[in-house]
């Protein structure tokens, strides 16, 4: 299967050591509000997010009728086809990507029309073959989660979307539960995902907190999404329970690429940072007590201390029984040229 290891979406590089791309997901938290839907983008701007993404479905085109529960709380969350056109003029306004999730194929045209740069695929769309070949087949950059998939269902799905000619692919490791426990997140599935996809790897959160996005920047996520919304305790709705909002967002972001920054290389070396810290906080050789010229160094008249300067303790050995070439006082850094040859 050949997968690109990066590829481009609008005017930002996806993997191989870009930036951590992060997508602010707004999901149906505008509840049917264009101008809350609009404060979402503002939001998602404010805080340095990359891409804001948004849902669009017909409700009896994704739900059954045989559930009218669940049709109860989505149908107030459909959309027009405006009110993405004004999300998305919002979401060029304020230097945003605008990606958007069509959950059912009728509207799957919008996006189109919308010229959306990428395709975001659900976890809910686990074995819909049809659906991911039509959207493999339209040529765009796509990111999948994976939620409710295990390994093999994610070998399956990768061979769906090679099989369709898809090359730009990127992954989320995604666990689909509002809130997900802290002990059920599994991480490490990052790691796992790295083994068998060569594509960029990511993080779609859950969590009702902050640190499982961080730790999957730590372990190497190219995509993190994170649900945002501005209403919390919201009766018959779930993503609210897993969103950051106008107070946390913007921390959020500005911690993650706090993280991003400290992962640096893989060389160890000395930091330009450290330059100072190799005068004040290593240790040298100085005289343990005022000492006279022709003394016969004895290890209890040399001990290491900070004195920013001076023979590195490592030199101990070489000088013991050689004589100094001049007094010393206690404390002084020695030298090699207070040694007599």
């Amino acid at each position: 299967m050949r997968f690109n290891p990066s590829f481009t979406i609008a005017n930002h590089t996806v993997g191989a050591g870009a930036p951590v791309f992060i997508i602010a997901e707004g999901g149906v938290n505008h509840f049917g509000d264009l101008n809350k839907a609009l404060a979402l983008v503002d939001l998602a701007a404010r805080a340095g997010a990359d891409a804001f993404k948004t849902q669009v479905f017909a409700t009896d085109r994704l739900v059954s009728s045989r559930l009218p529960g669940w049709r109860e709380r989505l149908r107030p969350k459909e959309v027009t086809f405006d009110f993405l056109c004004r999300m998305k003029e919002r979401c060029d306004q304020r230097g945003l990507i605008f990606l958007c999730t069509a959950h059912e194929e009728s509207t799957l045209p919008w996006l189109d029309a919308l010229e959306v740069p990428a395709f975001k695929i659900g976890s809910g769309e686990r074995d819909n073959v049809a659906y991911l070949r039509e959207i493999a087949e339209r040529g765009k950059p796509i990111i999948l989660s994976t939620g409710m998939y295990d390994l093999g269902k994610v070998k399956e799905t990768l061979e769906i979307f090679a099989d369709a000619g898809c090359r730009d692919l990127a992954l989320l490791h995604c666990v689909t539960s509002y809130p997900t426990p802290y002990a059920e997140v599994n991480l490490r599935a990052i790691n796992a995902f790295k083994r068998i996809f060569p594509g960029p790897v990511g993080y779609s959160d859950h969590t009702d907190g902050h640190h499982a996005v961080l730790a999957a920047v730590a372990l190497g996520a190219a995509i993190v999404e994170k649900h945002i919304t501005l209403d919390f305790n919201v009766p018959e709705a779930q993503d609210w329970k897993v969103s950051a909002g106008p107070e946390d967002f913007p921390l959020l972001v500005r911690h993650l690429r706090e993280v991003e920054a400290a992962l640096g290389s893989e060389v160890k070396a000395v930091q330009p940072c450290e330059t100072a810290a190799l005068t004040w906080a290593l240790k040298s050789l100085v005289a343990a007590r005022n000492l006279s010229a022709g003394t016969v160094l004895k290890e209890d008249m040399v001990i290491a201390k900070r004195s920013g300067a001076g023979l590195a303790p490592v030199h101990l050995p070489k000088i013991l029984g050689r004589k100094l070439s001049l007094d010393l006082e206690a404390d002084q850094p020695l030298e090699w040229e207070h040694l007599a040859s």
